[in-house]
Protein backbone atom coordinates (compact mmCIF):
# COMPACT_ATOMS: atom_id res chain seq x y z
CA UNK A 1 0.00 0.00 0.00
CA UNK A 2 2.85 2.40 0.86
CA UNK A 3 4.50 1.70 -2.52
CA UNK A 4 1.24 2.44 -4.32
CA UNK A 5 0.81 5.69 -2.41
CA UNK A 6 4.41 6.74 -3.14
CA UNK A 7 3.97 5.91 -6.82
CA UNK A 8 0.74 7.93 -6.95
CA UNK A 9 2.40 11.00 -5.45
CA UNK A 10 5.39 10.66 -7.79
CA UNK A 11 3.15 10.45 -10.86
CA UNK A 12 1.13 13.42 -9.63
CA UNK A 13 4.23 15.62 -9.34
CA UNK A 14 5.64 14.48 -12.67
CA UNK A 15 2.32 15.33 -14.35
CA UNK A 16 2.68 18.96 -13.23
CA UNK A 17 5.85 19.52 -15.21
CA UNK A 18 7.01 18.57 -18.67
CA UNK A 19 10.39 19.35 -20.24
CA UNK A 20 11.31 18.16 -23.73
CA UNK A 21 14.77 18.59 -25.25
CA UNK A 22 15.16 18.07 -28.98
CA UNK A 23 18.92 17.69 -28.68
CA UNK A 24 21.32 17.49 -25.82
CA UNK A 25 24.08 19.82 -26.99
CA UNK A 26 26.83 21.87 -25.40
CA UNK A 27 27.38 25.37 -26.74
CA UNK A 28 30.62 27.37 -26.72
CA UNK A 29 31.01 29.61 -23.71
CA UNK A 30 33.26 32.15 -25.48
CA UNK A 31 30.74 33.35 -28.11
CA UNK A 32 28.33 36.30 -28.08
CA UNK A 33 24.67 35.47 -27.45
CA UNK A 34 21.90 37.95 -28.30
CA UNK A 35 18.67 37.45 -26.37
CA UNK A 36 15.68 38.50 -28.45
CA UNK A 37 12.06 38.94 -27.57
CA UNK A 38 9.87 35.85 -27.56
CA UNK A 39 6.79 35.56 -29.77
CA UNK A 40 3.62 35.70 -27.66
CA UNK A 41 0.83 33.27 -28.57
CA UNK A 42 -1.09 33.95 -25.36
CA UNK A 43 -3.82 36.40 -24.44
CA UNK A 44 -1.58 37.77 -21.69
CA UNK A 45 -0.02 41.12 -22.67
CA UNK A 46 3.79 41.17 -22.74
CA UNK A 47 4.19 37.47 -21.87
CA UNK A 48 6.87 37.18 -24.59
CA UNK A 49 8.86 40.07 -23.17
CA UNK A 50 8.57 38.73 -19.62
CA UNK A 51 9.74 35.29 -20.71
CA UNK A 52 12.69 36.71 -22.67
CA UNK A 53 13.72 38.80 -19.67
CA UNK A 54 13.63 35.77 -17.38
CA UNK A 55 15.60 33.62 -19.85
CA UNK A 56 18.14 36.44 -20.18
CA UNK A 57 18.57 36.60 -16.40
CA UNK A 58 19.00 32.84 -16.08
CA UNK A 59 21.53 32.89 -18.94
CA UNK A 60 23.51 35.62 -17.17
CA UNK A 61 24.35 33.12 -14.43
CA UNK A 62 26.40 31.26 -17.06
CA UNK A 63 28.70 34.31 -17.33
CA UNK A 64 28.22 34.45 -21.10
CA UNK A 65 28.78 37.46 -23.29
CA UNK A 66 25.15 38.59 -23.65
CA UNK A 67 23.56 41.41 -25.62
CA UNK A 68 19.92 42.21 -25.09
CA UNK A 69 17.38 42.84 -27.82
CA UNK A 70 14.50 42.67 -25.34
CA UNK A 71 12.41 45.79 -25.62
CA UNK A 72 9.68 46.99 -23.29
CA UNK A 73 7.03 47.33 -25.97
CA UNK A 74 5.05 44.56 -27.59
CA UNK A 75 3.26 46.76 -30.12
CA UNK A 76 5.72 46.02 -32.94
CA UNK A 77 4.99 42.28 -32.78
CA UNK A 78 1.29 43.03 -33.16
CA UNK A 79 1.95 44.80 -36.47
CA UNK A 80 3.99 42.14 -38.22
CA UNK A 81 4.11 38.43 -38.88
CA UNK A 82 6.20 36.02 -36.85
CA UNK A 83 8.55 35.62 -39.82
CA UNK A 84 9.06 39.39 -40.06
CA UNK A 85 9.55 39.58 -36.31
CA UNK A 86 12.23 36.86 -36.40
CA UNK A 87 14.01 38.44 -39.39
CA UNK A 88 14.15 41.76 -37.55
CA UNK A 89 15.52 40.13 -34.38
CA UNK A 90 18.10 38.21 -36.43
CA UNK A 91 19.29 41.36 -38.21
CA UNK A 92 19.60 43.26 -34.92
CA UNK A 93 21.67 40.41 -33.45
CA UNK A 94 23.97 40.38 -36.49
CA UNK A 95 24.40 44.16 -36.26
CA UNK A 96 25.57 43.70 -32.66
CA UNK A 97 28.15 41.10 -33.84
CA UNK A 98 26.43 38.25 -31.98
CA UNK A 99 27.17 34.65 -32.90
CA UNK A 100 23.85 33.24 -31.69
CA UNK A 101 20.28 34.46 -31.22
CA UNK A 102 18.28 33.12 -28.27
CA UNK A 103 14.55 33.44 -28.87
CA UNK A 104 11.37 31.41 -28.57
CA UNK A 105 7.61 31.33 -28.25
CA UNK A 106 5.26 31.53 -25.28
CA UNK A 107 2.28 29.20 -25.53
CA UNK A 108 0.76 29.68 -22.07
CA UNK A 109 1.18 32.26 -19.31
CA UNK A 110 -1.72 32.49 -16.88
CA UNK A 111 -3.21 31.59 -13.54
CA UNK A 112 -5.72 28.76 -13.55
CA UNK A 113 -9.11 29.85 -12.33
CA UNK A 114 -10.36 28.33 -9.14
CA UNK A 115 -9.77 28.47 -5.45
CA UNK A 116 -5.97 28.21 -5.61
CA UNK A 117 -5.22 30.13 -8.81
CA UNK A 118 -2.25 27.97 -9.78
CA UNK A 119 0.29 29.49 -12.22
CA UNK A 120 0.64 27.75 -15.58
CA UNK A 121 3.49 28.51 -17.98
CA UNK A 122 4.58 26.94 -21.26
CA UNK A 123 7.25 28.20 -23.64
CA UNK A 124 9.99 27.12 -26.00
CA UNK A 125 13.57 28.28 -26.37
CA UNK A 126 15.40 28.30 -29.70
CA UNK A 127 19.03 29.13 -30.30
CA UNK A 128 19.87 30.13 -33.85
CA UNK A 129 23.44 30.16 -35.19
CA UNK A 130 23.52 33.49 -37.02
CA UNK A 131 26.29 32.54 -39.46
CA UNK A 132 24.31 29.63 -40.95
CA UNK A 133 20.78 30.60 -39.94
CA UNK A 134 20.21 27.11 -38.53
CA UNK A 135 18.31 26.38 -35.34
CA UNK A 136 20.92 24.47 -33.34
CA UNK A 137 18.92 24.08 -30.14
CA UNK A 138 15.19 23.80 -29.58
CA UNK A 139 13.42 22.81 -26.39
CA UNK A 140 10.02 23.29 -24.83
CA UNK A 141 8.81 23.21 -21.26
CA UNK A 142 5.50 23.43 -19.47
CA UNK A 143 4.86 23.62 -15.79
CA UNK A 144 2.16 24.45 -13.30
CA UNK A 145 2.81 25.44 -9.74
CA UNK A 146 0.95 25.51 -6.48
CA UNK A 147 -1.13 28.50 -5.52
CA UNK A 148 1.71 29.93 -3.43
CA UNK A 149 4.04 30.29 -6.45
CA UNK A 150 4.04 33.17 -8.90
CA UNK A 151 4.14 32.85 -12.67
CA UNK A 152 7.64 34.36 -12.60
CA UNK A 153 8.95 31.63 -10.30
CA UNK A 154 7.47 28.90 -12.51
CA UNK A 155 8.91 30.56 -15.66
CA UNK A 156 12.35 30.78 -14.01
CA UNK A 157 12.22 27.10 -13.03
CA UNK A 158 11.46 26.18 -16.65
CA UNK A 159 14.33 28.35 -17.95
CA UNK A 160 16.77 26.73 -15.53
CA UNK A 161 15.79 23.30 -16.88
CA UNK A 162 15.64 24.24 -20.57
CA UNK A 163 18.84 26.23 -21.06
CA UNK A 164 21.57 24.06 -22.60
CA UNK A 165 25.00 23.46 -21.13
CA UNK A 166 27.97 25.62 -22.11
CA UNK A 167 31.60 24.59 -22.47
CA UNK A 168 34.83 26.61 -22.41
Amino acid sequence: MLKLLTLSFTLFFIACSSIVHKENIKLPHNKVYAVGSFWNYTQTPMAGLKTASIVESVLSKEKLSLVSLVEGDEKKSLKQSKIGFLKEETQKAKNLKADYLVTGEVQEWRYKTGIDGEPVVSYSIKIIELKSGNVIFNSVGAKSGWGNKSIGVVAQEIASELIPKFID
